[in-house]
Parts: structure tokens; C-alpha cells; sequence
């Protein structure tokens, strides 16, 4: 035992003589490898990895990654679960852990939970110099080393959005390293993302439409009587100058956004029926900041700088149905304004024994964000199951409470 491990164990022994600590049920202090330190934090563990910004690089340094771990309760012989979050949307990795139970219902006490954070994240910090170095395929990378950190031969997966993306390209790479993989809203990491982009335009605009006709049969929306005619009338208020500055056609697209994608249609609708009228400020409440380069580090790290230029292009040369949703076009543009990827998606070749992993891809037919059109091409591309639900918004496992059910029995069966 090295000498700050024992230091380690005898500031923890006193910290729990004198009820420092917090009791719980992990509340006993545990190093499980070399590489990562468990430490109680409320009901689960937390610990970190350094891992390397880029692996093939030796000189490229290193990034702190959080971990937070919930032990399994019950079963003999549990697995090792890896819940990972989507960088945008949806819970955090923290939360993700915290919750487990309450979220996915008790087959997860089965598991090992360990909850990932992604780069960049607030726990995930990226060292100065290097915090475009966020892509997909360095953060597949990071699960390898928490891999094998964990000293076990396969692990499970449960990711969302981006960091399904992430998750797809893993198990793309280490096929045999998978027991199983629940995937909600990927994009396929070896195709090009440019004709990608192109589906998830016309998804969005189907997300438009469908949510207009949402609030043309609920007569709890307030513009239900005449949805088209109150959005042309918030068109002219913003083009006359009607409305309060800040309400512009970019503003109500980044409100669409925070609303619409979580199922919250009407929250968007009575704030631009309340701005119709007078009062803009509900609106400017949802309307959020306008895009930033660090907001674009992401999507700058999965594409080459030619394709992101053509696909803000292509966001920007789309006429508006009333309007859309998300900033896409602003946030590509800034790809120029940061170094070009050296990692960009598209190029990945699928090892063969990938076809035959067990992954369970879910995504909502009315997804807003990403096209349900790609997800079902990706998982018949690798003979995944494909198991699309019947809702209107991002994100399914952990909110629709069929398809979490269907999730964890998949996760758990042998």
C-alpha cells in the first residue's frame, strides 16, 4: 500500500470516528484499482480517471473524467452497467446515478451502475488548449480506459443522444466487450455526417408541424382556435418591431427548443400568445443565449471544416415552417472559428463481430432533433434491434416508462 493510499485510509477512518462522513449504504471507503478512488458522496460513490486527451498521442496530456457509482443490492454475480448522458438534453451523469432506482425501477440494483461524465461537461473539464478535443471517438476511448480500470472483460451500456453516438462507436470497435447496449437517439458514427444532417432537417420540420396540429386539437393550447394565424401574427410583431428585442426568428427557435424537444409544446405556445399580446417577457424567459463557439465545440469535433460549412449551409438555406427549432445553422457556422477536427465521424469502419452484439436502439417516431430515419438505418446497417415508440419528443429510455421497462429487461436477460 503506497503511502497515499494509507494516508487516505486513516483521514477517512477518523473522519468516520467523528461522523464527518456522511452513513449510507456505501458509506464504507473503497479503492477498487490503481486508477480510479471511490469516496462516499450522499447515497453512491464518486470517484474520477485520467485518461488521455488522444491515446495514439503520448505528449497529448490528460483529462479528469467523473465517475459516479450506485453498487448493486442484489444478485450474485451483478454486471457492470455504464449509464451514459447526453451532452445537451436529459439528466447528467450525476443525477443519472443518484436516481437510478427512482428512473429505471429496481432490475438496475442487479447492476454495478457506474454513470460516465462526458468531456467537456462541468464534472469532465477539458485542460486549457485542449477543449474542442471532445469528439465521439475520443469518448469512446475514455469507456475502453474506464473499461479497464474496472478490471472486467465486458461491460453494459445505456446512452443517450450524443453519448449513444458515443456508445455506437464502441461497440463498433470492441464488439466483444459488450454484454449488451441500450442506445436511445444515436446518429451513426460511420456514415457522413453531412447526409445525415440533411434527415435532421426534415425531422425538425416534421417536429414543427406535428406540434402545431398538437395545439390545434388541445383546446388547453391558447392559440388553438387558429394555430397558423397566431404564428404569422408573431412573424409580422417581430418584423414591425412589435415585440421586445430579444424576440427575434433565431430567439424563438432556441425557446422551440427547450420546449418542445422535453414534450412542452404548450409552454412554448402560451408564451408566444402572451408576446402577441403585449407581454414578451414568458417568451424571453425560454429564449436562453444566443450560440457561442463553446457551445459548437461538439458538433466542430465529429465533422471536417468543410462539411460543417455545408451543413450550416444546408440549416440556413431552409425556409422556415412558421419556425424551427434549435440553433444548427449558428452553431455549425462557428466551426470555422475553431480548429479543425482530427477525428472527425464518418470514416469508421464497423468490426464485423459488431453485426452481432447485443443493441437495443430506441428513438421517438417524433423526434425533433434526430431523424428517426437515421437511427432505423443505423441499427438495420448492424442488424440491431430497432425498437422505434410512438412519442413526440427527444430522449425515450428514462421517460417513457414502456420502453424503460423494455430497456432494463433487455439489459438483464442472459
Amino acid at each position: 500500500m503506497t503511502f497515499r493510499r494509507s494516508a487516505f485510509a486513516l483521514l477517512c477512518a477518523i473522519a468516520m470516528a467523528t461522523g464527518i462522513l456522511p452513513t449510507s449504504p456505501v458509506g464504507a471507503v473503497e479503492t477498487t484499482t490503481d486508477q480510479i478512488v471511490w469516496l462516499p458522496c450522499g447515497q453512491i460513490e464518486c470517484g474520477k480517471i485520467s485518461v488521455p486527451i488522444d491515446k495514439d498521442i503520448a505528449s497529448s496530456g490528460t483529462v479528469s473524467i467523473s465517475l459516479y457509482r450506485r453498487k448493486a443490492i442484489s444478485g450474485s454475480s451483478p454486471r457492470t452497467l455504464l449509464l451514459l448522458p447526453d451532452r445537451e438534453f436529459g439528466s447528467d451523469a450525476r443525477t443519472l446515478a443518484e436516481k437510478a432506482v427512482l428512473t429505471f425501477g429496481t432490475t438496475i440494483t442487479k447492476f454495478n451502475v457506474i454513470s460516465v461524465a462526458p468531456r467537456g461537461a462541468v464534472d469532465a473539464i477539458m485542460p486549457a488548449g485542449n477543449e474542442t478535443e471532445i469528439g465521439t471517438l475520443g469518448m469512446a476511448d475514455d469507456l475502453e480506459a474506464v473499461r479497464a480500470a474496472l478490471n472486467v472483460k465486458k461491460i453494459s451500456i445505456m446512452g443517450w443522444g450524443s453519448s449513444a453516438t458515443t456508445a455506437a462507436a464502441f461497440i463498433m470497435q470492441n464488439p466483444t466487450k459488450v454484454q449488451a447496449a441500450v442506445l436511445d437517439s444515436p446518429i451513426d458514427p460511420s456514415s457522413s455526417m453531412f447526409k445525415q444532417a440533411q434527415q435532421h432537417i426534415a425531422a425538425t420540420t416534421f417536429g414543427v408541424k406535428t406540434a402545431m396540429r398538437w395545439c390545434a386539437s388541445h383546446l388547453s393550447c391558447p392559440m388553438n382556435a387558429n394555430v397558423a394565424k397566431e404564428l404569422d401574427l408573431m412573424k409580422t410583431n417581430i418584423r414591425l418591431e412589435r415585440v421586445d428585442s430579444g424576440i427575434t426568428f433565431e430567439a424563438v427557435a432556441r425557446a422551440a427548443l427547450r420546449t418542445i424537444v422535453d414534450g412542452h409544446a404548450q409552454e412554448l405556445f402560451t408564451a408566444i400568445t402572451a408576446a402577441n399580446n403585449g407581454n414578451s417577457k414568458p417568451l424571453l424567459t425560454l429564449v436562453g443565449t444566443a450560440p457561442t463557439a463553446v457551445n459548437a465545440y461538439g458538433r466542430c469535433a465529429d465533422v471536417s471544416r468543410a462539411d460543417a460549412k455545408r451543413i450550416a449551409q444546408a440549416h440556413a438555406a431552409v425556409k422556415p415552417y412558421k419556425f424551427t427549432i434549435g440553433s444548427e445553422a449558428a452553431l455549425y457556422a462557428l466551426c470555422a472559428q475553431i480548429p479543425e477536427s482530427e477525428r472527425p465521424l464518418g470514416s469508421l469502419k464497423p468490426a464485423p463481430l459488431a453485426k452481432s452484439a447485443r443493441v437495443l436502439v430506441n428513438i421517438a417516431r417524433g423526434d425533433q432533433v434526430t431523424a428517426p430515419s437515421v437511427v432505423r438505418a443505423l441499427a438495420k446497417k448492424m442488424k440491431w434491434t430497432y425498437a422505434p415508440v410512438y412519442a413526440n419528443r427527444h430522449l425515450v429510455a428514462g421517460y417513457d416508462s414502456a420502453t424503460t421497462v423494455a430497456a432494463m429487461k433487455f439489459l438483464a436477460a442472459k
